[in-house]
C-alpha cells in the first residue's frame, strides 16, 4: 500500500467527517434556535393566558359582589315584609281579642240583667 494515498484517503475521509460534523451541528443549531424560538412564543402566551386569567378573575369577583350586594338588598325587603306582616298579623290580634273581651264582657252583662 502506498503511504501517500493512505494518507490522502484518510485526510480524505476527516475531511468528509469534519463536513458531517459541521453539518450535524448546524442542524443542532437551527433545533436549537427553533425551540428558543417556540419557548419565548410560549411566554409570551402565557403573560398572555395570565393576563385573561387575572381579567376574568376581577371580573368574577366583581359579579360576586355584586350578586351579594341583589341578595343582600333582596333580604332586606324580605325581612322588612314579613316585619310589616307580622306587625299587621298582631294587630289584628289585638283588635280581636278585645272584640272577644266586650263581647264576653256584653254576654255577662246580659246574663246578670236576666
Amino acid at each position: 500500500m502506498n503511504p501517500d494515498i493512505n494518507q490522502n484517503a484518510i485526510l480524505q475521509a476527516i475531511l468528509e467527517l469534519s463536513t458531517q460534523v459541521q453539518g450535524v451541528k448546524t442542524e443542532i443549531l437551527q433545533k436549537i434556535e427553533a425551540i428558543e424560538t417556540r419557548l419565548k412564543s410560549l411566554g409570551t402566551r402565557q403573560g398572555s393566558v395570565e393576563t385573561k386569567l387575572e381579567s376574568l378573575k376581577t371580573r368574577i369577583e366583581k359579579k360576586i359582589e355584586s350578586v351579594e350586594q341583589k341578595l343582600q338588598r333582596q333580604i332586606s325587603e324580605v325581612e322588612k315584609n314579613l316585619c310589616d306582616q307580622i306587625d299587621k298579623v298582631e294587630t289584628k290580634m289585638e283588635v280581636l281579642t278585645l272584640e272577644i273581651l266586650e263581647t264576653k264582657t256584653d254576654v255577662r252583662m246580659l246574663k246578670k240583667a236576666k
